[in-house]
């Protein structure tokens, strides 16, 4: 029998599961305090379909489904016990939509995630521990903390991942079998994996997606790519960088359809 999912009270009265408390609480400043995926116009309005690709425990999920009233959340999170979370909160909360545990990509079928049971919003499809360290290094050094402190903190403790098969789902397959025929706002945050989520969609379907807000890790050219693969479907697209994640090469991407 699974251990019972543990859970807090956020400052907004809402109870929910989670995995990690800091996690939690930063998830909870970030999207609700922050509304930090609702920047540059992007909105959620009444009725819509969102899909919430990277979920987590679900702190975007809950968000959208308190934002607006009738909205339907399709929730994807791989690895099992944030997942766990993530149902719980669903069911506690009264979300309607579907909740997958799975990854998605450019293609369907199974894929290696390395879940890092220490940092679980570090998790994803394409490891890289030292990376991973270093950026929380300059994560905190860009909240203010020493860096004598930050290093002392971090010495010994490399991150060890565990390797979870998952499915891959590919977005286009899920748009065609459960019938969605608008997604008002599709919000990407899958650890280096957003080129190959943008991928699964396809030629048809972009015309459905009013919105697009993605975390977007600028490997490779990774960022020119995703603002010319969105501006050649038509959005109006703006990128920037937090202050806190200075340093770390990843942005937010804010795409939308200035009509409609």
């Amino acid at each position: 029998m699974s251990a019972p999912v543990p859970t807090m009270e956020l400052p907004n009265g809402a109870t929910v599961a989670y995995v990690k408390a800091d996690e939690a609480e930063f998830l909870y400043r970030e999207i609700f305090t922050e509304r930090s995926y609702l920047r540059h116009g992007l909105e959620v309005r009444p009725g819509d379909v969102v899909f919430d690709v990277g979920a987590n425990i679900g702190m975007f999920t809950l968000f959208a489904h308190l934002e607006c009233p009738g909205v339907t959340v399709h929730a994807f999170e791989p690895a099992p016990v944030p997942y766990a979370a993530l149902r719980a909160n669903a069911e506690r909360h009264g979300v309607a939509g579907r909740f997958d545990q799975s990854a998605v990509a450019d293609v369907a079928g199974r894929g290696e995630l390395t879940f890092y049971p220490e940092a679980t919003l570090l998790s994803g499809l394409h490891p890289d521990p030292a990376a991973r360290t270093e950026m929380l290094r300059t994560l905190a050094l860009n909240e203010g903390l020493p860096a004598e402190e930050v290093d002392r903190a971090l010495a010994g403790t490399e991150l060890v991942g565990e390797v979870i098969d998952s499915p891959l789902v590919r977005l286009s397959d899920v748009i065609a079998d459960r019938g969605i025929t608008a997604v008002g706002l599709l919000k990407i945050d899958v650890e280096k994996s957003e080129r190959q989520v943008l991928a699964g969609v396809d030629e048809a379907d972009w015309p459905r997606v009013r919105q697009v807000v993605a975390e977007v890790h600028d490997v490779g050219g990774a960022l020119d790519e995703v603002l010319g693969l969105l501006r050649g479907r038509g959005f109006t697209v703006v990128a920037e960088q937090a202050s806190l994640f200075a340093g770390t090469g990843i942005h937010q991407v804010f795409a939308r359809r200035t009509a409609g």
